[in-house]
């Protein structure tokens, strides 16, 4: 068999999941260009690491992977420095990547969640790289055969690609916190909180305040990236891949909520802004109170304000901030409240109509099986079928006539029987 032809078939079988993957990137109105090329210039970040490879083989003397190996007795320490050591050079190349676009292209960071998103799509294109050298090795090596190359496709498309966009995804949200820094430090600041490391370390380098706490967002959101990626990589090493399973659930989890804040979707006005119809002074005692009020939870009286200051003061970042935020935290108390509800003993219910066998079931206001719904859609696009599945039944003894909630119970049933057939999938590469 030809060179060739195991290169291409791997480059072909890299590629399916990718179309995939930024299928469910991608939104509705979303200009999809901007993802593609972010993701071909993610697949040039696998270049720094071929050549830290190709100069270890070069120069011997260089190599660390070796000299960790050699030096170090312990088999759990080694793997974890020698991951360590990769996920801090590959992170750091998805890093300069998402910069290069940033530099080059200020205009597609116009929100966080366009920067994560963008940084989703940086660290699918170094998957996809890494994926035509997994496969092409797998694919030409005598002692594999058709079945390994069929289960390294479906772990490494599922697994490592949703690894690596989950790394580069959280590098991205704090990516984007840092770019609107200035902004997000003068809410903080209005909030009540200090950043008095910050203030220390800008008297010193000279720097504004803003500036010092974007490079910590920065590097903060690296940090995390790399340690994410040094932890997934570890647990794939000592073979022990229900780890490595569970950091790609729980991060993708979070970040589909990053995806879904009002507060991540804001549009900051980067350019020239209109000026406020409203005196300075005035202005500086209505973020008092905007403070104070997020500060004690009045989310509605923080909205209604913002809705009228935004009148006269449009451009304002920081008033679009309380807003967004105020948003969100209304939207997670609703939720809470209409829980609790739901979860309430029926034992009110059951006293209600004296506790006989013909007790009646306390229906739930309309209102708040809207809110029950719309809980259990996001969950469900989550990924927490049981969360979805236990609260639908417990709706539907409330309110039997509940159409949305027995949809929502058969799709989540569907997902469900899924999710437990790829678990026992799962297995079979534990084995």
């Amino acid at each position: 068999m030809s060179s060739w032809f195991p290169a291409i078939a791997s480059t072909i079988l890299a590629a399916f999941p990718v179309i995939i993957w930024i299928e469910i990137i991608h939104r509705e109105g979303e200009e999809k260009s901007l993802y593609i090329k972010t993701f071909l210039l993610g697949t040039l970040a696998v270049i720094p690491p071929f050549i830290l490879i190709w100069l270890f083989d070069r120069y011997p003397q260089l190599d660390i992977y070796s000299e960790i190996n050699s030096t170090v007795e312990q088999i759990a320490l080694a793997a974890l420095l020698t991951n360590i050591v990769v996920g801090i050079i590959e992170e750091l190349a998805k890093n300069v990547i998402v910069r290069v676009v940033d530099k080059r292209h200020p205009e597609y960071f116009q929100t966080i969640t366009s920067a994560l998103k963008l940084s989703l799509c940086a660290g699918l294109g170094f998957a996809f790289a890494e994926n035509i050298f997994y496969f092409y090795n797998v694919w030409t090596n005598p002692s594999f055969g058709y079945g390994d190359l069929f289960s390294t496709f479906i772990f490494r498309s599922l697994f490592t690609m949703a690894g690596h966009m989950l790394f580069s995804g959280i590098f991205g949200y704090y990516f984007g916190v840092g770019k609107f820094a200035s902004d997000i430090t003068e809410f903080a600041r209005w909030e009540g909180r200090e950043f008095s490391f910050a203030r220390w370390i800008a008297k010193i380098t000279g720097k504004m305040t803003y500036q010092v706490v974007r490079e910590f967002k920065n590097l903060t959101g690296l940090l995390l990236a790399m340690g994410l990626h040094a932890a997934f990589n570890v647990s794939l090493d000592l073979e022990h891949k229900l780890p490595s399973i569970l950091i790609v659930v729980f991060g993708a989890a979070y970040i589909a909520y990053l995806l879904q804040t009002k507060s991540g979707h804001l549009l900051f006005s980067i350019g020239k802004r209109r000026s406020s119809t409203m005196a300075s002074r005035d202005q500086d005692v209505v973020m008092e109170l905007l403070g104070m009020w997020t500060r004690e939870g009045k989310y509605m009286e923080v909205i209604q304000i913002c809705d009228r200051l935004l009148a006269r003061d449009p451009d304002n970042n920081v008033v679009k901030l309380f807003r967004a935020k105020a948003g969100d935290n209304q939207e997670l108390k609703h939720f809470y409240t209409t829980l609790k509800d739901v979860f309430r003993d029926e034992e009110k219910g059951l006293k209600a109509a004296g506790g006989g066998a013909a007790a009646q079931t306390v229906l739930l206001p309309m209102q708040d099986e809207k809110v029950v719904l719309e809980l259990m859609d996001q969950w469900y696009r989550e990924g927490k079928y049981k969360q979805a599945l236990d609260v639908a039944n417990r709706l539907l003894e409330r309110n039997p006539n509940s159409q949305g909630a027995k949809v929502l119970l058969d799709k989540a049933m569907d997902r469900e029987k899924l999710r437990r057939m790829f678990d026992a999938l799962s297995k079979l590469f534990t084995d």
